[in-house]
């Protein structure tokens, strides 16, 4: 295993260029000690993650793939084998800055998530945002979407499933449900 924590610019999933959607996380996973092998890090082995980093990673996985998964049934499949096939997780505001660059140079919108109160402070919610749920909430605007952090006592099926119907459903037509 490798611990990488002091490493804040590491990119985990879909390069810059083709990553469609990502996630501003607040913290890392431990990687195998073959980290550094380009070919894992832009299509990292979820199974092998989460044996590395136990249900606390299982679950954040598998809300990502929940909230992103073309068929809500398929869920499993996809957090498997298709995750990080256009989705990737970032740790620091630069490399959603520079995401956001490459995004520009693309044309192309790019559903971004802002997990946690971490950067809330950096990244405020919108003042024209759309509140999401009830006792847990999540808010959109535009292409941003700040969640709670990615835990199911955090962030339920319920809300889950409303955020999927009144946001990402609107987002089908973005390339990171298209595979």
């Amino acid at each position: 295993m490798s611990d990488f924590s002091n490493e804040a610019h590491f990119w985990l999933g879909a390069p810059k260029e083709a990553a469609q959607c990502i996630f501003l996380m607040p913290n890392k996973p431990v990687l195998p000690l073959e980290y550094n092998n380009e070919a894992f890090l832009s299509n990292p082995n979820v199974p092998l993650l989460i044996e590395l980093n136990g249900n606390h990673w299982r679950k954040i996985f598998t809300i990502m793939a929940k909230l992103l998964s073309p068929s809500p049934q398929d869920w499993r499949y996809y957090r498997d084998e298709r995750l990080f096939s256009r989705c990737a997780i970032v740790w620091d505001k630069q490399q959603l800055m520079e995401y956001n660059a490459v995004s520009n140079n693309v044309g192309q919108a790019r559903v971004v998530f802002i997990v946690g109160n971490s950067f809330r402070q950096d990244i405020a919610i919108d003042e024209g945002a759309t509140i999401v749920g009830e006792k847990q909430q999540a808010a959109f605007w535009g292409h941003q979407i700040w969640c709670p952090y990615l835990d199911y006592r955090q962030f339920p099926n319920r809300l889950i499933a409303e955020l999927r119907h009144q946001v990402l459903d609107n987002l089908l037509e973005s390339p990171c449900y298209k595979h």
